[in-house]
């Protein structure tokens, strides 16, 4: 497991049975959860002498419709949903945790997303996000690079809706802006930086030639590939203060 999924595994306590993954895009992230949590049981079974507590539940939610199906289509046996983090259809305190991965950097109220994981949670409970660094390297961002490029050339095509951010901006934070966003009810516990941005000129440079030059998606699809597999490979680096991403880990009171 590699890159914020499998960082956000390893960061989620053994306890957290119930797990919602807000924005679970085509659902890698919710499987990689949900084996995670399956390994946990069969040690803690062969620990129990064989009984063991309890398997872990993984609830997925994607707003974006040809995703949420996409999802379905490649883990049937995993509930996943469409649905909005802004609205979530659980009750308050449903789950043990809750993770946010790549998610508020898109939001129309990022504080509205937040709150809604936080209804959510169980008291003790944990949140795992991960958004965009607002360091140094944010420059790179290929979505806002590309967005700019439109601007100056309109017959650019469009960004597709999932690829989109409210007010045209992909956002970056600060650990200061995701402290402030979770308020007094929640400690955060864990942070890491990771990456230098390396991905973010591979995307532009298929997001121009692929969509914008050729006009061929099919190929940008399939060449979309590339980029996902650098974004995660370059997430496994830590880099501090220079990084291009941030995961924050956070509980509960």
């Amino acid at each position: 497991m590699i890159g914020r999924w499998g960082r956000a595994a390893r960061w989620l306590p053994c306890s957290a049975r119930r797990v919602l993954d807000v924005g679970c895009a085509f659902g890698f992230g919710s499987a990689v959860l949900a084996r995670a949590g399956e390994r946990e049981d069969g040690r803690s079974s062969r620990r129990a002498g064989g009984r063991n507590a309890g398997s872990r539940y993984v609830l997925g939610i994607e707003p974006y419709r040809p995703y949420a199906l996409q999802a379905r289509r490649r883990y049937p046996r995993l509930p996943l949903a469409q649905g909005d983090g802004s609205a979530l259809p659980l009750r308050s305190g449903a789950v043990d945790a809750v993770a946010l991965l790549d998610v508020l950097e898109h939001a129309a109220d990022p504080a509205g997303v937040l709150a809604e994981a936080q209804r959510a949670l169980r008291p003790g409970g944990t949140l795992v996000l991960s958004v965009p660094y607002r360091g140094p390297l944010a420059a790179l961002d290929s979505l806002n690079v590309y967005r700019a490029l439109q601007r100056r050339w309109p017959g650019l095509p469009p960004l597709e809706p999932s690829e989109q951010s409210t007010g045209g901006q992909h956002r970056h934070f600060t650990v200061e802006d995701v402290r402030s966003l979770l308020g007094d009810e929640m400690v955060v516990d864990r942070i890491q930086r990771t990456g230098i941005g390396l991905a973010e000129p591979i995307h532009l440079a298929l997001l121009v030639l692929c969509r914008g030059i050729l006009r061929w998606e099919r190929a940008y699809l399939l060449l979309r590939h590339v980029y996902f597999a650098a974004y995660l490979v370059e997430d496994l680096l830590p880099t501090g203060p220079a990084g291009y991403h941030l995961t924050v880990r956070a509980r509960r009171l």
